[in-house]
């Protein structure tokens, strides 16, 4: 990709209108994203104004609904007071005729209890379910006179410990009731109580009871209802507010598409448009993997902070890609959660009007700029390419009949003048450099070659002193001679080695590829006794031919091989060596997996007579890879190091891969 690129801005000419292009692109891009980023703002910040405005209106409109919810809740049950009122005092105006005919001798006192006990026995309301009952005002514990749904207790003490149910605490209902009769006559109390229906008795549930004293027979009258009878009608009142709540969602609209619901502590969804409870309750939230319930209701306690969230749209149902917000806010009295919920992309949608408005615009002045911009990269560039072929030709080392044009802009002129006065500098420097190197290579080779010849004796005496007086020497003139033996050879060594690289540079380019396979092949065969010593072996993967002397890159790749050799084995116990082409360049490498070259070492390990610390202890001159450097440099290219990958390290040269054609590497 970054080929490609280059490859196609190479030229002012592109770059120009690449230049152009982009500023006119920089420029609309920032126009549009920061008219966007306003419009997306101040849009955003209204609608989410927007929608706390109708949650809080809901939430007056909730809480007005609930103060006429409590108000009904209580008329209701003040009203079933009174009527509890109205029906303990028609029953006992019965009483009192009783009462009175026995006081008038038309009946006995025993009979006119047992009518009394057996009218009010009969009285029923509420569809059955209301009744009376009778009892006593002994104390501490009462005696039931008469109980119409359970006739067992009747004559009995009221002592069972289920009568210990009053609401508020454990005391005994009747003795309760009988307690109130007695300071005040009549009352009201609350506890719990089997609820007759149709199938039978029931377990205990709520209730609350009127009684009253009917003091010349010192019985107490009384009856109740069950509280769930007036939290029916309560609920009922409740039903009717979600119904007209819900109509009034159906008016209200959040952005474009959103809306507002209810949902309880039960996470029963109370009011949405398209979501019932039973579904609610199995929602999973795609963005944190929760239950979408239990999310609402965490973010329900910062009000002030949206809940963003992913969800499906009506028009692509199961499809959960699109963003949404939420605020919510919770009503405890009601236990409800009403939520303002909308789509992100609503919020976004008058700066993406905006936008695609900017781009058009740009697109008619990119239209006009780019031809501009080819007008005048064309003025610019046509000159600077005259006086770049006349650059190239020099580069070429041709310096014969190059006319450098002057012509263009004034500072094109004048980089065409010192062009002109820069070639007359380079041909005369060219001839001087080339007369120092033969002077330098000439030095090295001589000074290489005659100490060679002085040495050369040196160490031959020495073996000979050796190897005919050993009987004779002692034991430190032996040592001194071996010493004198091995400072000899590395010095021979050493002259090799420095002869190599003054030779480096001496030989052109074949016009046909080298064979790079089959030269490592041969340079590993000579190599093979040191190999095995450090047991370890080479692997040669694909390796490209090239266009260099087979010489230089037998040079090349024994300095390479012999270095991963001595410093990397036999820890590494392999070493690859490979190749690949790039375009009208080819880079070899040798990869070890020894101990590495530290990474402060890497940019030295390449210079002459350079040799790191892990050298210290291990043969060579320090020469080998700063020849290697000369050879890549010598053939347009370079040499450097990397570290392996999981230890070692790998050694890269990179040439240019061109055939010689009449003395010039094409």
């Amino acid at each position: 990709m970054i080929d490609w690129l280059n490859r196609l801005f190479n030229t002012l000419r592109s770059r120009i209108l690449a230049l152009t292009i982009s500023m006119v692109l920089l420029s609309a891009f920032t126009i549009s994203i920061m008219t966007h980023y306003t419009i997306d703002r101040a849009v955003s910040k209204k609608l989410d104004q927007h929608a706390k405005d109708l949650i809080q209106t809901v939430l007056l409109n909730v809480e007005s609904e609930y103060r006429s919810y409590q108000f009904h809740k209580q008329a209701t049950l003040e009203r079933r007071k009174q009527e509890m009122k109205n029906i303990v005092g028609l029953a006992l105006s019965y009483v009192e005729e009783q009462y009175s005919d026995s006081r008038a001798n038309l009946i006995s006192p025993y009979q006119a209890q047992q009518n009394a006990i057996e009218h009010i026995r009969l009285l029923r309301y509420d569809q059955g379910v209301g009744y009376l009952w009778i009892n006593s005002m002994d104390q501490p514990v009462p005696e039931m006179i008469m109980h119409p749904t359970l006739p067992h207790l009747d004559g009995k003490p009221l002592d069972l410990p289920s009568f210990n149910s009053l609401a508020d605490g454990n005391g005994n209902f009747f003795s309760k009731a009988v307690s109130i009769c007695a300071e005040d006559k009549e009352g009201f109390v609350r506890y719990m109580w089997p609820k007759p229906t149709a199938q039978g008795l029931t377990v205990q549930q709520p209730k609350i009871s009127f009684v009253r004293l009917f003091e010349p027979w010192q019985w107490v009258v009384g009856t109740g209802v069950y509280i769930d009878d007036i939290e029916y009608e309560a609920q009922r009142r409740l039903a009717s507010i979600i119904k007209e709540l819900r109509a009034a969602f159906e008016q209200m609209r959040v952005a474009e598409t959103g809306y507002m619901c209810i949902f309880n502590g039960k996470k029963e969804m109370l009011i949405h448009p398209n979501i019932n409870g039973d579904t609610f309750r199995t929602m999973v939230n795609p963005a944190t993997g929760n239950m979408l319930v239990d999310d609402l209701i965490v973010a329900a306690r910062h009000p002030e902070k949206p809940l963003e969230y992913m969800w499906d749209r009506p028009d692509h149902v199961g499809v959960y890609n699109y963003e949404k917000r939420a605020y919510i806010r919770y009503f405890e009295p009601l236990d409800w959660y009403i939520v303002s919920t909308m789509y992100v992309t609503e919020l976004n949608a008058p700066a993406a009007t905006a936008q695609s408005g900017i781009l058009f615009m740009t697109l008619g002045v990119l239209l006009v700029s780019s031809l501009l911009a080819l007008h005048l990269s064309k003025a610019l560039s046509t000159p600077l390419y005259r006086l770049t072929q006349s650059a190239a030709l020099i580069e070429k080392d041709i310096y014969q009949d190059i006319d450098i044009p002057v012509s263009g802009t004034r500072e094109t002129q004048d980089l065409a003048l010192v062009l002109s006065q820069m070639l007359t500098s380079i041909q005369l420097a060219q001839s001087d450099l080339k007369q120092v190197n033969k002077e330098l290579e000439a030095f090295a080779y001589t000074v290489s070659h005659d100490l060679r010849t002085f040495l050369t004796p040196i160490v031959g005496y020495a073996q000979f002193l050796i190897e005919n007086y050993h009987r004779v020497l002692d034991e430190r003139a032996l040592d001194a001679l071996d010493e004198i033996e091995q400072q000899g050879d590395k010095m021979l060594v050493f002259m090799e080695d420095l002869l190599d690289l003054a030779k480096v540079g001496h030989d052109d380019r074949p016009l046909h590829p080298v064979n790079t396979n089959t030269v490592v092949t041969d340079v590993i065969t000579d190599l093979n006794s040191e190999l095995v010593a450090q047991q370890g072996r080479i692997v040669i993967e694909d390796i490209p031919d090239v266009f260099l002397p087979e010489s230089v890159v037998s040079q090349l790749f024994s300095n390479l091989l012999t270095n991963a050799i001595r410093y990397s084995l036999p820890d590494g116990e392999q070493i690859e060596v490979g190749g690949y082409s790039r375009g009208s360049l080819i880079q070899f490498y040798v990869r070890d997996h020894g101990p590495g070259i530290d990474e402060q070492e890497q940019p030295q390990v390449f210079d002459v007579f350079f040799r790191g610390q892990q050298a210290e202890k291990r043969p060579g001159t320090g020469i080998g890879l700063a020849t290697v450097q000369k050879i890549a440099r010598h053939y347009g290219g370079r040499a450097w190091v990397a570290t392996t990958e999981g230890g070692g390290a790998t050694l890269w040269v990179e040439v240019i891969n061109l055939p010689q054609v009449n003395g010039t590497a094409l």
